[in-house]
């Protein structure tokens, strides 16, 4: 999916990204090569490849819920930042955490956080069965999210 094209998906959500929106993508697009060559981030790495199959699919999340008001989400074994890093991009009224079971992947998360200048972005190194039954996690997202 070609960035025209990408842009004009969105808008079929209703989505009208800014163009710093765009630019954050483009950056987070650079960052995922670069860091993908230290850690195993994803094996999808073709410009391409990543708007569809990370950027778009991460949004398509708001075809059934709408994130435009203020809402805490949770993002389970979010890897590289999918959905979540994405969301906040083009949501950047969210409230994120991302919690993954690999320490150098919330490193890289919070690197990109900074990079891109996000706000209201909190990781967790966990794993989803263990904060399932910590009572300080259960109970205080309005969405939680996982991809497969």
């Amino acid at each position: 999916m070609d960035i025209n094209t990408f842009i004009k998906e969105l808008e079929n959500l209703n989505i009208y990204p800014t163009q710093k929106q765009l630019d954050q993508l483009e950056t987070y697009y650079k960052l995922i090569i670069d860091w993908n060559k230290k850690i195993n981030l994803t094996r999808i790495t073709e410009k391409e490849d990543v708007y569809l199959k990370h950027f778009y699919d991460s949004i398509t999340i708001s075809k059934v819920i709408d994130l435009n008001n203020k809402a805490t989400l949770l993002d389970f074994g979010t890897g590289a930042g999918f959905p979540g890093i994405v969301l906040k991009i083009i949501y950047p009224n969210l409230n994120i955490t991302l919690v993954d079971s690999l320490q150098k992947r919330v490193n890289f998360l919070n690197s990109i956080s900074t990079e891109l200048g996000l706000n209201n972005v909190n990781t967790i190194h966990g794993r989803a069965e263990e904060m399932g039954t910590n009572q300080k996690y259960r109970e205080k997202y309005d969405i939680a999210v996982s991809r497969a």
